[in-house]
């Protein structure tokens, strides 16, 4: 038997990997000379100054022109410098909730470009008003920026969602109008790659990307408005499941003191309206109470308002120490819109879980506030164009 022959690499793929060497290290750095590229990718000069010149070309990389800018000018012939373009192109990140319909586009580093925040509503008649919802909150967040620059969009949806971007439990209406196959629909319509990730994975991205899961390999973002919804973070990887279904919380109608995925918001907004309705009942609320002035008037000393913020804790202590029990984790971070409000209630539910012996989780308020789904979404799309730069130069 012939010993099996070396196929030597054509000059063409050993040019793709190294401009993959040199993008992959501009994307993150400051303007650069041909001689930090050298350290920094093993590549000769003359094929790093080749290769820049051909990322200047394509549009993704630009050359200083200013060196004095930089600091280190000396006479004589200054040093190339060069510098990734983020605004080679733009991704878009969509909140696609129960509710509302919010997206933002950033450039290619997640700078801000454009966003479209639709008013809350009642909810979703069908499949047709879903997409369309979806197709108007992208179209406001790109106005007046050029559409045919987009490289990715990322929705995020609060049902399951497999590797395909698909929802593939049946049975649950709910769930499939959510998403209606959504990122088939956006690249049929507009050409643009599109991805469909649950709304809780997209926040734990988020938390690990710019907030308080920085660093941290172990850790849960609980989605508490509206639902419930775990994005679970295992020694530094999300845990999605084989059907997307890890971090659906359904298992909680069987909790005792729980019964169901009701979030932080929608559960303190109804309790505190229920104790208003009340014979006699005296508050400083609101006859119509939303879950931030709730909060309010418990730290304010508001009797009524600290009775619902109790039962609250209650119901999420059990949730929490149920998760907690499941997923052995470091902490836990409440995240959406709620969480700039729940100041009052983490408190109160540190307390409730420590009472119950094993040491619980770090609970803390994310900071990300109601963006926490769009930006993850806009770090998957970063992600996945970062993964395909080459591609879509060759494409473009």
């Amino acid at each position: 038997m012939e010993p099996e022959r070396m196929v030597a690499p054509s000059s063409r793929m050993v040019r793709e990997a190294s401009a993959r060497l040199v993008l992959d290290h501009m994307w993150d750095a400051p303007a650069v000379t041909g001689t930090d590229l050298m350290a920094a990718t093993g590549l000769s000069r003359a094929t790093v100054h080749d290769v820049c010149e051909e990322l200047i070309a394509r549009g993704w990389v630009r050359e200083v022109a200013n060196q004095r800018e930089h600091g280190d000018y000396r006479k004589g012939r200054p040093a190339r410098r060069y510098a990734f373009d983020p605004l080679a192109g733009l991704v878009v990140g969509v909140d696609a909730g129960q509710h509302r319909v919010d997206a933002l586009v950033t450039d290619l580093r997640g700078a801000e470009r454009g966003r479209h925040q639709s008013p809350p509503r009642a909810g979703f008649t069908g499949t047709a008003e879903r997409v369309a919802a979806v197709r108007n909150a992208i179209a406001g967040a790109l106005a007046g920026l050029p559409s045919e620059r987009v490289l990715g969009v990322t929705v995020g949806v609060p049902a399951p969602v497999d590797a395909r971007g698909r929802t593939v439990f049946r049975g649950n209406p709910y769930w499939e109008l959510m998403n209606p196959d959504l990122g088939e629909r956006l690249q049929a319509r507009h050409g643009w790659p599109t991805v469909v990730d649950n709304d809780a994975n997209l926040a734990a991205l988020a938390e690990g990307w710019r907030g308080h899961g920085r660093g941290v390999r172990h850790f849960v973002a609980l989605l508490a408005g509206e639902r419930l919804g775990a994005g679970i973070v295992e020694d530094g990887r999300l845990v999605r499941g084989v059907r997307g279904g890890a971090g659906e919380m359904g298992f909680l109608d069987l909790v005792d003191g729980v019964g169901s995925t009701d979030g932080i918001a929608k559960t303190a907004r109804e309790w505190a309206r229920e104790a208003l309705a009340e014979p006699g009942a005296r508050s400083s609320l609101a006859p119509d109470p939303d879950a931030a002035s709730v909060f309010a008037a418990a730290g304010a000393g508001d009797a009524l308002a600290a009775g619902v913020v109790e039962r609250v804790a209650e119901r999420m202590a059990r949730v929490i120490a149920t998760l907690a029990s499941l997923v052995d984790t470091e902490r836990v971070i409440i995240a959406g819109r709620v969480a700039a409000s729940c100041g009052p209630l983490l408190a109160t539910l540190e307390e409730r879980l420590a009472r119950r012996g094993d040491p619980p989780p770090r609970l803390l308020a994310s900071t990300l506030g109601g963006d926490a789904v769009m930006l993850g979404a806009v770090k998957r799309s970063v992600d996945r164009v970062r993964e395909h730069a080459l591609h879509l130069m060759l494409r473009a």
